[in-house]
């Protein structure tokens, strides 16, 4: 039993070692600047493309949004994909202006396979180079006034095959779930995606919110699991594309609210981010033996994706049992030793989870204070906000560990924060920003 223990320890290790770049990524994203882009050359045409299931409440406020740039709109092209939808979710977006496709598949509701279906209808209509890039977004999404020309200026250095933007939170302050929410996607920003900017190498999705470069398409979309971002990384990161980060590029999502829809949405998150591992990591692994990838974001997106909850969760298990058992051997199997060996075992787990969570709040006000100016809310609010937030962390391993059997399908989120962008940023400011525009595109 001493040499699984060692074996186990050695394991724990050696994992450590290989991830420890992790904490340097944070260093450098808490203290680094993100790159600023110079200003573009070309004004370029672009696809905005809308997965939408029952979205009439926000549908509109998030094309009033695109209708906001300081972009060119004869530049912007937006497709809704009205997937199984029963309510006005479709005319809404066609009275707007927006290109709709309806679609009717129950079997198949799930946004990768929108997706699919959206890019076909396109390349038949107007042929995938038909536009130079494809903007992904969520309809309960709203967009900065100046996420296109922020977005444009990353897309004209010709570097960058897919590009992703700054993911803020239009619901922040609701109440503490939706706050674990911004504070796990600020710190996706600040420990992730920043620093990965600032090393010039590839970083992942996150969702929504990101420009496509059309050659990256020129097969269609072909990723439909329950986490079609984390597949869709892969495949680019794997074939030798990158993925960048625009830090400017603000957009903003709303979050749930309630303790069950977050469990659900959890629960499809660890579900999807196994599958894509197990069934595609793979190729991450490859990807540090071909010549045409970056290999260093390979062994990074390898690691990023690895299933940490489930393996903390196994090891966990493992590790009970072994001392369980050695316990019984050398002390002999009773009653007394179970009781001993339980407790034992129960101390260390709750030592660990206190550790884990002293370190979940660190990391959040680390992150709060790098993001602070992006964060709306009261100081108080965050503070306890902060003191929370680990428990957002903290239940992907049993999560983790449920999904592997359970049956997880895709599941509607219903959004009902109708925020207008004008009431996310201050009215002046996207008044000054909008006028700025008008005057430049005269003048050109």
């Amino acid at each position: 039993m001493e040499l699984v223990l060692k074996i186990f320890q050695t394991i724990l290790s050696v994992v450590a070692i290989l991830i420890l770049y992790r904490y340097v990524y944070m260093a450098i994203g808490f203290f680094g600047k993100a790159k600023k882009f110079k200003e573009a050359e070309t004004e370029h045409k672009f696809a905005v493309v809308i997965c939408a299931k029952n979205e009439e409440k926000v549908i509109g406020n998030l094309l009033d949004s695109i209708k906001a740039q300081n972009y060119p709109q004869d530049k912007l092209h937006v497709f809704v994909i009205a997937d199984n939808c029963d309510d006005n979710t479709a005319s809404i977006a066609a009275e707007k202006g927006a290109t709709v496709y309806e679609r009717h598949d129950a079997k198949h509701a799930r946004k990768g396979w929108a997706l699919e279906f959206g890019f076909h209808k396109i390349r038949e209509e107007f042929g995938i180079d038909g536009f130079e890039g494809y903007c992904i977004f969520d309809a309960d999404n709203l967009l900065h006034p100046d996420y296109m020309r922020e977005m444009n200026k990353a897309f004209d250095e010709g570097k960058l095959d897919v590009i992703q933007g700054y993911r803020n939170t239009k619901n922040f302050d609701t109440n503490w779930i939706s706050a674990s929410y911004g504070l796990f996607f600020y710190r996706q920003s600040a420990a992730y995606h920043r620093p990965r900017q600032i090393l010039h190498t590839s970083t992942n999705l996150s969702g929504t919110g990101y420009l496509i470069r059309s050659r990256a398409l020129e097969e269609g979309w072909r990723w439909a699991s329950l986490t079609e971002d984390t597949q869709f990384t892969m495949h680019l990161v794997s074939s030798g594309m990158k993925v960048g980060y625009c830090e400017a590029a603000e957009f903003f999502d709303e979050q749930p609210t309630d303790l069950r829809t977050t469990l659900r949405q959890r629960l499809r998150w660890s579900k999807g981010r196994i599958y894509a591992f197990f069934a595609y990591g793979y190729k991450l692994v490859a990807g540090l033996f071909r010549k045409k990838t970056n290999k260093w974001s390979c062994y990074d997106m390898f690691f990023s994706f690895f299933p940490y909850g489930l393996g903390t969760a196994l090891l966990a298990i493992a590790s009970f049992l072994i001392s369980f058992i050695t316990m019984a051997v050398n002390g002999g199997f009773s009653a007394a030793v179970a009781e001993y060996t339980t407790v034992t075992v129960l101390k260390t787990a709750l030592i660990a989870l206190g550790i884990a969570w002293g370190s979940g709040m660190l990391v959040s006000a680390l992150v709060a204070i790098r993001e602070r100016k992006k964060i709306r809310c009261g100081k108080a609010k965050l503070v306890w906000y902060i003191v929370i937030s680990p428990w957002f962390d903290l239940i992907g391993t049993p999560l983790s560990v449920v999904s592997l059997f359970m049956h997880v399908t895709w599941k509607k989120i219903k959004h009902v924060d109708d925020k207008k962008i004008e009431d996310v940023i201050s009215v002046p400011a996207l008044t000054e920003k909008s006028a700025a525009a008008s005057e430049k595109t005269e003048s050109e």
